[in-house]
């Protein structure tokens, strides 16, 4: 039984230097030239059925066959091919390891079944474009197929469909109703009324694109898995592509001026037991594409399934048929306008693996491929405009002259031309708006307390007696190497070594404390704020705090960090404050900040990222959590808790909580008043040290 509803189922910059009219003229397809890398020998080899091709003369007529096979599994095919239950399938001329299904945990991904697998065959996109996400009816192309694509070329060439899988000619019926295709035949099941009915368009000259589908194999292997039903279902298959290609071979003996192409293509895999689930795992996304001529990917087939897809990335896709197709027919098009996902199997490589992110600082794109034939030189378009001509040795390239007006998503369609050769790919950029820099407040002098630089000391810039002294005995600060700060110029930053190893060592500083009365209070308000940087790999681990960190619920104020969050609580023993979770970006220096208004019983807290921009959270203080304020009165500290025992407590306790990672700070800085939200913004985007503001 066939399916019919889904079940569960790629730096360099350089000058825009090529001219576009060049460009377009060097891309706009061809006839489909056969020069290419040498492919890997069928194993085991077998004579063709049909003759090979005859020579192109002046007249020649470029024609092409597409098969595409419903439920082929991978592992299955290669036990048929080991057993030669295939031959006319491995006489065809080159075999190549493909995977479907999009790109794993991108816009790109789609359920691997007949419905989106056939969209990327007959569009050369992922579901982002072409946007079939089933195989339920009603559904529309996003993207133009290649009867569209071809006609809009040749508009006298004649295009056929023949079909078992009744879901395809309803998938196509908005390009038949648009001319774009001649004849689509439902076969309703039948493979062997899809053998005739394509050999009889074979035979009759009429069309110049041929596309038919069989879906045998999913038909058995959903009533009857992988045995030895599924393998005679196989050869079965066979039989049928070896009678057309004896039709094939008898057109061309009879008319040597036509070129034709075949290419055999599987749309999607099966489940582990053999229904087509469509779920994202190997046995549904490792496939096959086959063609009769040499391809540009020298590859060998895999004998059995992937543990994981991601390394056949660098395989054929189902992208890369409508492609080759169009180049062949001399319909590919030209880089300005080309949308496809793929490139083509034949002739001169494009790029592969082409693949975008949002950068860093959300002010652009990030491109990078890679490089199976390094081209004479490389190019880069953004919808349709040339950005960049590359060494023909780069491997990706960071576009930020988009310049949106306003912060939010953006959708730009990139290609990456190879010489001549373009690959496309829809990329999404989650831009946010610069800001410019804000002057320091000189208000930030009133009321400063206390001034750590941590650039190669300890000691308070404003009260020299007061110095952060390590819990650890004897332990030594260590800093950055010089630059890497929070501010311009040579300064260091202290960098808090970890709890990696089975006890306290003496290279670890284990955390850094001054006396809890030099920030926090219990009778006037007081804020603190500190630059901070982490990898983002510890959770549930102190970053400052005067309490005793091993329950929330205990006297005192904590900042701690849980992977990509940093978390403040004000505990007053049996019940807490806060808990609010303000995020941060790793390896980027953020200011966090905590300000306790004691009349007017507010604490809030502040994180400035500068990708994510500036957040706070507050809560309302009572007279408890008030009293609360000064913890243990043991100590302040840095990468530690109120009494330096949390790293070493946890180090062999609570194996859920990650102590490795790093923690580095810089400038921490107290008030004996509650900072502004103006003043604290002025402190993170001034890209300035508080230090300025001092004699």
């Amino acid at each position: 039984m066939r399916e019919q509803h889904p079940t569960h189922a790629r730096l360099g910059r350089a000058a825009i230097g090529l001219s576009l009219a060049v460009l377009l003229a060097a891309c706009g397809g061809g006839s489909g030239g056969n020069t290419s890398t040498p492919e890997q020998p069928p194993t085991p080899p077998v004579t063709p059925v049909d003759p090979p091709a005859p020579p192109p003369t002046p007249s020649t007529v470029s024609k092409a066959l597409l098969i595409g096979v419903d439920g082929v599994q991978y592992e299955a095919l290669q036990q048929a091919l080991g057993a030669t239950r295939m031959p006319a399938l491995q006489g065809l001329g080159t075999l190549l390891p493909a995977y479907t299904g999009g790109v794993l945990g991108s816009a790109t991904q789609q359920q691997a079944t007949a419905g989106p697998g056939w969209a990327t065959l007959l569009t050369g996109t992922w579901a982002d474009r072409h946007e079939i996400r089933s195989n339920y009816e009603g559904q529309a192309f996003s993207a133009d197929t290649v009867f569209k694509q071809l006609k809009s070329v040749q508009a006298g060439a004649r295009t056929a469909t023949i079909a078992s899988w009744g879901g395809l000619p309803q998938l196509l019926r908005a390009d038949r109703a648009a001319g774009y295709l001649d004849m689509a035949k439902d076969c309703a099941g039948d493979d062997a009324c899809v053998g005739s009915e394509t050999s009889a368009a074979i035979a009759s000259g009429d069309y110049a694109l041929v596309v038919a589908d069989f879906q045998g194999p999913a038909q058995v292997a959903d009533v009857a898995g992988y045995g030895s039903d599924y393998q005679n279902a196989l050869a079965t298959l066979d039989r049928r592509l070896a009678a057309v290609r004896t039709t094939l071979a008898s057109r061309r003996q009879a008319h040597p001026e036509e070129d034709w192409l075949v290419i055999v293509a599987g749309t999607h895999g099966l489940g582990a037991t053999g229904v087509a689930d469509g779920i994202p795992m190997p046995s549904n996304l490792a496939t096959f594409v086959a063609l009769d001529r040499p391809a540009n990917l020298a590859v060998t087939a895999p004998p059995t399934l992937p543990t994981a897809i991601a390394p056949w990335y660098a395989y054929a896709a189902p992208t890369d048929i409508a492609p080759t197709l169009l180049t062949h027919l001399s319909a590919r098009p030209a880089a300005n306008a080309y949308a496809i996902d793929g490139s083509p199997l034949v002739g001169p490589s494009a790029v592969r693996q082409l693949q975008a992110a949002t950068n860093e600082a959300r002010s652009g794109v990030v491109l990078g491929w890679t490089l199976p034939t390094p081209p004479a030189a490389l190019t880069v378009l953004r919808d349709g405009e040339v950005l960049a001509t590359l060494p023909a040795d780069a491997t990706g390239y960071e576009d930020t002259a988009m310049k949106p007006a306003a912060s939010g998503f953006y959708t730009y369609n990139y290609t990456v031309v190879a010489g001549s050769v373009p690959t496309s790919l829809r990329a999404t950029l989650d831009y946010k708006k610069p800001e410019p820099p804000i002057e320091l407040l000189a208000s930030l002098r009133d009321g400063l307390t206390h001034l750590f630089a941590l650039q190669g000391a300890l000691a308070d810039r404003i009260d020299a007696g007061t110095v952060f002294t390590p819990w650890v005995t004897a332990a030594a600060p260590v800093y950055t190497a010089a630059g890497d700060a929070p501010f311009k110029g040579t300064g260091r930053a202290l960098a808090s070594t970890n709890y990696a190893g089975p006890t306290v060592c003496a290279s670890c500083d284990g955390g850094l404390r001054i006396p809890t009365a030099k920030v926090t209070s219990t009778s006037t308000s007081f804020s603190f704020g500190f630059w901070f940087r982490s990898d983002a790999t510890r959770s549930g681990m102190p970053i400052v705090s005067n309490k005793n960190w091993g329950s929330g619920v205990n006297p005192g104020i904590a900042l701690g960090q849980y992977g990509s969050a940093i978390r403040f609580n004000i505990g007053k023993g049996g019940t807490r404050l806060g808990d609010k979770d303000l995020n941060f970006s790793a390896n980027t220096w953020v200011y966090a900040a905590m300000t306790v208004d004691i009349p007017a019983l507010k604490a809030t807290y502040y994180v400035f990222d500068p990708v994510l921009g500036m957040q706070s959270s507050s809560g309302t203080l009572t007279a408890d959590y008030v009293a609360a304020l000064n913890g243990l009165n043991n100590g302040f500290s840095l990468n530690e808790d109120g009494d330096g025992g949390y790293g070493p407590g946890y180090r062999n306790g609570n194996a859920s909580n990650t102590i490795g990672g790093r923690f580095d700070y810089s400038e921490f800085g107290s008030w004996n008043r509650a900072l502004t939200l103006a003043e604290i913004t002025s402190i993170a985007r001034s890209g300035k040290s508080i230090t300025t503001l001092l004699p």
